[in-house]
C-alpha cells in the first residue's frame, strides 16, 4: 500500500511545471541559508530546518515572517550566535552543514519501528520530486519538494507546529538515505528512518553511531 497526501494537493506547480524558487532564510536579520525549493510551507521549512540542522530549538523562535522569497526568523534572544558553516549539497535542493561524525548527537530515547506503508505517493513525487513524512501517533505529516532535504525540513516543521513530540516519531523518505539525512534526523530526535532504497555506507555508519534505526522497505 502507498500513502497519499490527504486533503488539498500541495501547491507545487506553475503552468504544469514544478514551482522551484530561490529563497533567503534570515535569523535576526542575518543571512543563514539560500535554499532552492518549491513554493509553499515556508514557515514549516524554517522551523524544520533550524531544528534538523541543530541551530536553534522551536521554543526559541519568536516569530517567522514571510515576504515573497524572504523568510525572516526572530528569536527570543536576538544576540545568540546562530551561523554554522554550510554548503550547498548538489542535487538535494537545500543546504546542509558539513558532516562531522564526532559531533553527531547520540539518541538516548528511541522507539520501536511503527507500522509503515510500502511507499509514498503524490503528484509532485510522480513529477520527479521527493517526499518525506513524519509518522506520529497523531498521523502522517507529509511534505514534498524538488530535494529530499527540503522535504524533510518541511515535514519536520509541520509536525513541530502541530505539537508533535518528535522523539515518538519515525521519518519516511521517498529517496535514498544519506549521512546528512541521518544527521538531520538525529538533530530532530527522530530515531527511525525508513526508505524504499538502501542507505549509503556513511548513512549506515552515522546511524549506528547515533543509535538510529534504518529500515529498507
Amino acid at each position: 500500500n502507498s500513502f497519499s497526501a490527504y486533503g488539498e494537493e500541495m501547491k507545487g506547480f506553475v503552468n504544469g511545471l514544478l514551482d522551484e524558487r530561490l529563497y533567503s532564510l534570515t535569523v535576526n536579520g542575518r543571512s543563514l541559508a539560500s535554499p532552492l525549493m518549491l513554493s509553499g510551507m515556508e514557515k514549516e521549512f524554517a522551523y524544520g530546518y533550524l531544528k534538523t540542522e541543530g541551530i536553534i530549538q522551536p521554543e526559541e523562535i519568536e516569530s517567522v515572517m514571510l515576504d515573497g522569497a524572504e523568510i525572516g526568523v526572530l528569536t527570543a534572544n536576538p544576540f545568540k550566535v546562530l551561523l554554522p558553516k554550510k554548503t550547498v549539497v548538489s542535487g538535494c535542493g537545500g543546504t546542509a552543514t558539513y558532516l562531522d561524525a564526532a559531533k553527531l548527537p547520540v539518541l538516548e530515547e528511541t522507539i520501536d519501528p511503527p507500522a509503515l506503508p510500502e511507499s509514498l505517493d503524490s503528484a509532485i513525487l510522480r513529477a520527479g520530486g521527493f517526499a518525506a513524512a513524519v509518522v506520529s501517533p497523531k498521523g502522517f505529516f507529509l511534505a514534498e519538494d524538488v530535494g529530499q532535504n527540503a522535504a524533510i525540513d518541511k515535514a519536520v516543521g509541520s509536525a513541530i507546529l502541530s505539537g508533535v513530540d518528535l522523539k515518538k516519531t519515525a521519518l519516511m523518505l521517498s529517496g535514498k538515505v544519506t549521512a546528512d539525512m541521518v544527521k538531520k534526523s538525529l538533530n530532530a530526535g527522530i530515531s527511525v528512518i525508513a526508505s524504499g532504497y538502501p542507505a549509503t555506507n556513511l548513512a549506515a555508519e552515522a546511524a549506528a553511531a547515533g543509535n538510529l534505526t534504518l529500515i529498507s522497505l
